[in-house]
């Protein structure tokens, strides 16, 4: 059981790492996008980019090609995370400049948790259920109350 915290704080650690560099995506995608026709080249640039960098790690991984039969069997909604991507990057390009930075992550991670928790709650996309409980609705509360601190300082 002792390796278990450890392990966790790891995890923990590279998911803050992860999140601070996400930080960064929607003002570099609006800066090249900046010097395109369209703000909406900076999206295209950053899948394009994303692309390439999924295909290296799954060639320097040696994973195999997947099975067309295994595609095919996945839950309809499997296939929406590209969209959903496209959706993130396509709003963070659009609102990250008048609501600046801070302000657009802030209410974006909200977003973020109140889908987890009803994720979490009736157990969808096949994750276990974890009810919702007193102390996450006061984790929302608070974080509202961040996003509140966070626009009006």
């Amino acid at each position: 059981m002792r390796e278990a915290v450890p392990v966790f704080a790891v995890h923990v650690a590279l998911a803050v790492v992860v999140g601070f560099a996400t930080a960064f995506q929607p003002g570099v995608n609006a800066a090249f996008a900046s010097h395109a026709p369209s703000r909406l080249h900076g999206g295209v640039l950053n899948f394009l980019v994303g692309l390439l960098a999924m295909l290296v790690v799954v060639v320097v991984c040696r994973t195999p090609v997947p099975e067309s039969a295994r595609l095919a069997a996945a839950p309809w909604w499997a296939w929406t995370g590209g969209l959903i991507g496209a959706f993130f990057v396509t709003m963070a390009i659009f609102l990250v400049r008048p609501m600046g930075t801070a302000n657009y992550f802030a209410a974006m991670i909200f977003g973020q948790f109140v889908g987890s928790v009803l994720i979490d709650h009736f157990g969808l996309l096949g994750m276990p259920a974890h009810a919702i409980s007193w102390g996450r609705v006061a984790g929302l509360a608070l974080m509202a109350g961040g996003i509140a601190c966070i626009r009006a300082f």
